[in-house]
């Protein structure tokens, strides 16, 4: 009975670690590799940068705006500490 056990986890066991490894072998056969020309790889560095700049630039327009608003917030915050120190 427990080599029946044995067997029956064995086999699972093997089965659950070869099924992946035998369709990770399978897609691998497949030949999912991109294939493009030089000039079609300096085209798509030359987009991914430019998003990429874009992004950028745009976060820090998105930081400026946050800066500025945080700054307003700041001198009416200054300015409310004032008014209650003159008051005291």
């Amino acid at each position: 009975m427990k080599k029946l056990m044995l067997v029956a986890i064995f086999g699972m066991l093997f089965v659950s670690i070869a099924l992946p490894l035998s369709r990770a072998a399978e897609n691998e056969a497949t030949g999912t590799g991109v294939s493009a020309t030089p000039q079609e790889f300096a085209d798509l560095q030359k987009t991914l940068k430019s998003e990429r700049m874009d992004n950028l630039e745009q976060s820090v327009a998105d930081l400026k705006q946050a800066v500025n608003s945080l700054s307003d917030r700041v001198q009416d915050l200054e300015r409310t500490v004032d008014d209650f120190n003159g008051r005291l």
